[in-house]
């Protein structure tokens, strides 16, 4: 049995059981195996894990039984009838049994998630980016300081090169602000007073790109120094234990770049062909030889990555 965590809706997972089922392989999608209407057991010492599945009135599922699983979203609890607190307080049990519950896991799972990635869905791109640069992904220069003069003289600097302006952006989210005229730099210089700011390249209209397994999906037709990029590409995903992630690039003048690394991929984002592309790594990664599974996401916390 091949189960897919996510939302029974996700058109990513729905695309996924429609392949596995045509290929006889029997697929199951489930929000949170860990919750209602599932019921789970897991039995584990310094010897042995042993768990299972149970729905309704089917035989179990033994954990020797899951061919493969691929992880779309955390499942989380619905919220309906629990106090602020006790709603937290039980997201985060679950989600913890979870991960551990998947990293137990020998067959492949895609994408088995470093605690770091699973426990805080949004990182900003200063995670990632001593990971992307030893990979051989070039990303934009970023001043983060909470001095004026040094922001004052990277806005300069970019201005001799003929840069209008520099981007600040928060770093708990995707929200971005041009930074040209002096009322903008007096707002940034406001901030500093309470908080170090990040200050950025400005950058052109973004394309993304999915790595599933050896696939690299472009949505819309890569230029030739995009396509240059898919090695390494391949081997971020490979050194953050990632076989399903997305990255965006954006040409600036420093070149193109990647602007953003989003580990839990916005299939939406992608159009039919690129879709159909990236469903077929999926599939050829949940179908491949049963083994450990673990390798690269294990080599990337061996290492500390990113």
């Amino acid at each position: 049995m091949h189960i897919l965590l996510g939302d029974p809706l996700d058109a990513c997972c729905l695309g996924v059981r429609a392949r596995l089922e045509a290929r006889n392989y029997p697929t199951r999608i489930i929000s949170n195996p860990l919750l209602d209407p599932s019921r789970f057991a897991w039995r584990l010492d310094n010897q042995q894990s042993a768990s299972q599945l149970i729905w309704e009135l089917e035989p179990p599922l033994p954990d020797e039984a899951i061919t493969g699983v691929l992880v779309r979203r955390p499942g989380w609890i619905e919220p309906a009838g629990w106090q602020p607190d006790d709603l937290a307080y039980m997201q985060l049990e679950t989600q913890a049994a979870l991960l551990a519950w998947l990293w137990s896991l020998t067959c492949p799972v895609v994408n088995r998630y470093p605690s770091a990635i699973w426990f805080h869905a949004q990182l900003p791109l200063l995670y990632w980016q001593r990971l992307l640069r030893r990979c051989g992904l070039p990303v934009l220069e970023t001043l983060v300081t909470n001095v004026e003069q040094e922001a004052r003289l990277f806005g300069r600097r970019l201005a001799l090169e003929g840069v209008p302006g520099v981007v600040y952006g928060p770093l708990t989210s995707e929200v971005r602000y041009l930074v040209s005229g002096e009322e903008d730099w007096s707002g940034v210089t406001a901030m500093q007073s309470y908080t170090p700011v990040g200050l950025a390249y400005p950058h052109g209209a973004a394309q993304s790109v999915c790595v599933a397994g050896e696939q690299v999906v472009w949505e819309g037709e890569p230029s030739p120094e995009a396509v240059q990029l898919e090695p390494a590409l391949r081997s971020f995903a490979t050194a953050a234990g990632l076989a399903f992630v997305e990255l965006a690039l954006a040409p600036t003048s420093q070149g193109l770049c990647v602007i953003a690394v989003e580990p839990h991929p916005h299939f939406e984002r992608f159009g039919e062909a690129a879709r159909q592309q990236i469903v077929e790594g999926i599939v050829d990664l949940l179908t491949a030889e049963a083994g450990d599974g673990r390798t690269g996401a294990t080599q990337a916390i061996q290492r500390g990555l990113p």
